[in-house]
């Protein structure tokens, strides 16, 4: 079965404006920004030249993406990999971020998605952070170490988290507890913490890593950290302690929408890669034989190949979101797919161009780096292909 999928002129039109722009503008700055591990300072002045809205969340006036007849969830995929096309700092400037907000979506009771989504998410356009990763755990989510203890009229957090993208300035993190051990995934459940809480302590604010050097990935310590009893997710004063939703569900399915934007932004950086190392081979052909002329252009249209089938995989998954029937199997089949070749599309790129593939003189080290977190983050490419094994044969499998 093959899927073709066709951007509609207007989104065309914004993604090529945006990609030229990022390229041009944006991705000089890139080499400094991995080695101050932080955006530029002058980041406001390069985000100003963009010659399309951006979706800025620092402006007075509303600063809203367009909207295409694609809708939401695809249009985002085109902005993703264009933005990211010229380097991986200049998205997270752009404010309005985490995914915090999503599990209140996806968790909250009507009362909780009106305080915590629309009004400090869409009215105040402010940002979130999704504290899930301990020390202690990747992928098994089960593993959660971090407490909730009740207290009278609160929930108390004791527990440390690490890499929460954005957790040193959010103005909220949903936070995963346990309250109960012995239960395992099901005793696992999110709590609201607003910044600024007594407890919730910064530990790191951008902690040292392979790549994504300028995102911040944060550190945090919860040292009897106390909540309201209505800031744990699908509580509510009628429902009082009955059990309403599972935590870890909560976190899983938060995050499986999110999963195709993470696999565009990859993308961005392959096609860069890509894009880079073309002009540079075809100036050198002359010093290669035919046949070898003839094998690199082979795996240049490969790899091109590869990301147009990614592509497609992740216009099918997110196309369903949009008509309002998600499948969160295409949606973890693109994020299966595509980080994991991604790595693969930028290593060639490296090694057919030999040393001054590995050079600081180039990017392409860097967005090697950069793209080996895209198959971890948000769901390990490992786990997204278990995930896919069993829609097709069955809970069982994996």
């Amino acid at each position: 079965m093959t899927y073709s999928f066709t951007l509609s002129k207007p989104l065309q039109d914004y993604s090529t404006a945006l990609r030229e722009w990022s390229a041009a503008e944006c991705r000089p700055y890139a080499r400094q920004a991995d080695i101050d591990k932080r955006r530029p300072d002058n980041w406001k002045t390069i985000l100003d030249t963009a010659p399309v809205p951006l979706g800025r969340a620092d402006r007075e006036l509303p600063d809203p993406l367009p909207t295409f007849e694609e809708g939401y969830w695809v249009s985002h995929l085109a902005f993703y990999e264009s933005i990211n096309y010229g380097d991986i700092w200049v998205h997270p400037t752009l404010g309005n971020g985490g995914i915090g907000h999503l599990v209140v979506q996806a968790m909250g009771t009507p009362a909780q998605i009106e305080k915590w989504y629309d009004d400090a998410f869409v009215k105040q356009r402010g940002d979130t952070g999704f504290a899930l990763t301990e020390p202690g755990f990747g992928s098994d989510t089960s593993k959660v170490a971090t407490t909730a203890t009740r207290d009278g009229d609160s929930w108390v957090l004791n527990g440390t988290k690490m890499y929460c993208t954005g957790g040193a300035f959010a103005d909220y993190v949903v936070v995963f507890a346990t309250i109960d051990k012995t239960q395992g995934a099901k005793g696992i459940n999110a709590f609201v913490v607003p910044k600024g809480t007594p407890g919730f302590v910064v530990a790191k604010e951008n902690e040292d890593k392979l790549g994504i050097r300028s995102w911040t990935t944060s550190e945090l310590v919860f040292e009897n950290c106390a909540v309201p009893l209505d800031h744990r997710l699908g509580w509510s004063a009628e429902g009082g302690d009955a059990e309403v939703g599972n935590g870890q569900g909560g976190a899983l399915s938060a995050l499986a929408w999110n999963r195709p934007n993470m696999s565009a932004l990859a993308i961005g950086l392959a096609q860069a890669s890509l894009d880079t190392v073309t002009p540079i081979l075809k100036g050198q052909q002359a010093g290669f034989t035919p046949q070898r002329w003839a094998s690199v252009e082979r795996d240049l249209e490969a790899m091109n190949a590869a990301l147009d089938r990614g592509r497609r995989l992740n216009y099918l998954a997110q196309s369903t979101v949009d008509a309002g029937n998600p499948s969160r199997s295409l949606s973890a089949a693109a994020k299966g797919y595509l980080p994991e070749t991604v790595e693969r599309v930028i290593r060639r790129c490296m090694e057919l161009l030999g040393p001054e593939g590995a050079s600081k003189e180039l990017l392409l080290e860097k967005w090697y780096r950069d793209c080996k977190i895209m198959d971890i983050f948000e769901g390990s490419g490992q786990v997204q292909r278990i995930v896919v094994g069993r829609s097709l044969l069955g809970r069982l499998a994996g």
